[in-house]
């Protein structure tokens, strides 16, 4: 059996970056996102690593 995978799915991770203390994202969809595993935790991954470097742009 094969599980079906919402046709909205993120395989990609998200590139934010930071500017002037704040982190920009500018690839996500408007509503709720479903990401694979894998692009949640590079997301997040670089979420983390965005926010350090707008906290010492700020």
């Amino acid at each position: 059996m094969t599980r079906k995978l919402p046709p909205d799915l993120i395989v990609d991770p998200l590139t934010p970056t930071a500017k002037h203390g704040v982190v920009e994202i500018k690839d996500p969809p408007e509503a709720a996102m479903n990401l694979t595993a894998h692009a949640a935790e590079v997301s997040g991954l670089r979420l983390l690593d965005a926010a350090d470097r707008a906290r010492k742009r700020d």
